[in-house]
């Protein structure tokens, strides 16, 4: 008889049985709508066992490479552990490598971790205490560094803000969990233009992604589209400009909001003005919720397919 698992609790699956029908029958309330594999609202992710392709049709190939499948057409033919998009994998220690200023509200955090597995534009849980949870994402790489790395915003009133202020410090002790997220390079063809567009630290995923994209030899077209509120916002700008200037294929374009500057304008306008062929690219969008609704419905809106936007959503959260 086939197993599932899911926070603690084993089910056995009757035969022919759903995964979704399956969390139903034990009361565990999944989220649902259409139950045909369409809308993705009973979208989870398998950490282990083998997931049937059917329950895997018309995720992005990202979703499809990190366990993502739909629970309401998914009838395993094998053991599965599963969890909801949202939760995030065990917990592990981590020890503060360094700690050091972006910008004037930007840290840098590097963390060491023995045995957390990621891939680049993913993101992790750092959990200072077990009421101070954030999650944020990974500018590194784990091909090329021994440490992982986040880009951090640090925020006058947030507590998680406060600590990283006042307290963290080389050597400290925290926990993260995860990985979790499939903005990804996965599925990326070497030869297709890709768009990356991020506002504020959305550059940490992207820069993940534009790493591994470089270090898998991509052929095609990369432009990097960076917004900030003002130039000293533009962090990380020198390295990225030294890049271009390296790559042929590779262009910077750094934005910022204020008008009277010689970078001013607005990212999403920038983009949207200057991608060619948006059926033909690739797209990686990360920051707030609204920069990145916006730029996905006009992205499809010009031709592009949705398994071609890859996402990275950062909601509110001190």
């Amino acid at each position: 008889m086939t197993r599932l698992t899911t926070g603690g609790s084993a089910i056995n699956l009757e035969p022919g049985e759903t995964v979704l029908q399956a969390l139903e029958r034990a009361g565990l309330d999944p989220p649902s709508s259409c139950r045909a594999g369409q809308c993705q609202t009973c979208l989870h992710r398998a950490i282990e066992g083998t997931l049937p392709p059917a329950s895997q049709e018309g995720l992005t190939p990202g979703q499809k490479a990190t366990g993502y499948f739909l629970a309401c057409v998914c009838v395993p033919t094998s053991d599965l552990v599963i969890m909801r998009p949202g939760d995030v994998g065990r917990e592990i220690d981590a020890e503060v490598r360094a700690i050091e200023k972006l910008a004037p509200d930007i840290v840098r955090l590097r963390l060491e971790a023995d045995g957390f597995d990621y891939r680049p534009g993913q993101f992790l849980e750092l959990i200072a205490r077990d009421d101070l949870r954030r999650h944020y994402s990974l500018a590194s790489h784990p091909d090329e560094d021994d440490f992982l790395e986040l880009h951090i915003r640090l925020h006058d009133n947030g507590r998680m803000s406060r600590l990283l202020r006042n307290e963290i410090i080389a050597g400290a002790r925290l926990r993260i969990a995860g990985p979790s997220g499939a903005c990804i390079y996965e599925g990326v063809d070497p030869d297709q233009p890709m768009a990356l567009i991020g506002a504020g630290t959305g550059l940490a995923p992207l820069y993940g992604v534009l790493r591994e994209a470089l270090g898998c030899g991509h052929r095609g077209p990369i432009r990097l589209y960076h917004g900030a509120r003002n130039t000293s916002g533009l962090y990380l700008g020198d390295a990225l400009q030294s890049l271009a200037g390296r790559q042929a294929h590779f262009d910077y374009k750094p934005v910022v909001l204020d008008p009277s500057a010689p970078l001013g304008g607005d990212v999403s306008a920038l983009a949207l003005a200057t991608v060619t062929g948006f059926a033909e690219t690739a797209f990686f969008l990360c920051g707030g919720e609204n920069l990145v609704n916006r730029l996905r419905r006009e992205i499809f809106l010009r031709g592009a397919s949705l398994n071609q936007i890859r996402a990275d959503v950062f909601l509110p959260g001190r």
